[in-house]
């Protein structure tokens, strides 16, 4: 990968950030930690688009295809939410067009 390089926050900045978009129970006890397993670590945007694919993957598994749809709509506050500018949240929406 290539571009822009971002630190995500901390574990507890990026757990409120995440409720702050949702604060659905559910997303909390299951979505969530598998997002801040990430947490405070320096990936590329396009990165950041990656690591949200996968963890709705992983944790719609099983599940009906309309809760992996609802996610993926919230993929652009999801962006806002964890990275740092508006930049960022561009390039990683780009490449998730592009994907």
């Amino acid at each position: 990968m290539n571009g822009r390089l971002v630190t995500l926050p901390n574990r507890e900045l990026m757990l409120q950030r995440l409720i702050d978009v949702n604060d659905e129970s559910h997303f909390q006890e299951r979505f969530y930690p598998i997002l801040l397993k990430q947490a405070g670590k320096e990936k590329f945007c396009q990165g950041v688009s990656l690591m949200l694919l996968l963890a709705i993957d992983d944790y719609t598994k099983g599940m009906p295809d309309m809760v992996k749809n609802v996610l993926h709509s919230m993929l652009p506050s999801f962006l806002e939410a964890l990275l740092p500018d508006e930049e960022a949240v561009a390039e990683a929406m780009q490449w998730l067009e592009d994907s």
